[in-house]
């Protein structure tokens, strides 16, 4: 029972996380989903593997973003991992909008917000 609610506390789309918390959970997220793609360093390998180190779309509004990783890319290796948690895919977000100097004007994205762009 107490490792049921632990693992309900990891999974909880409706709690609020600290950065902190969201991108050093987004950073596992990264290495075992994002990594052979996009890099460690998140150079990428262009074209075939846009870098997310600086990117635009990284960067911008988190929209955009959120939408790329729920839907994939059509015509391209970019996958949907709408298959990730609501708190997998917001703490990978959090991540990649915030590591390698990346500085997105809202950098952190909260499950709720996964949660709501999934509808």
């Amino acid at each position: 029972e107490q490792k049921k609610a632990m693992l309900a506390k990891l999974y909880d789309p409706n709690k609020v996380w600290e950065q902190a918390e969201l991108q050093a959970r987004g950073e596992k997220v990264y290495q075992a989903n994002c990594v052979a793609c996009h890099q460690a360093n998140g150079k990428g390998v262009p074209p075939a593997f846009p870098a997310l180190d600086g990117s635009k779309l990284v960067v911008g509004p988190q929209d955009a973003q959120l939408a790329l990783v729920l839907n994939g890319k059509p015509g391209t290796a970019m996958a949907s991992f709408k298959q990730l948690t609501d708190v997998e895919l917001a703490a990978v977000l959090t991540y990649t909008r915030t590591a390698w100097g990346n500085k997105a004007d809202d950098g952190i994205v909260q499950p709720a917000e996964v949660k709501a762009a999934r509808k």
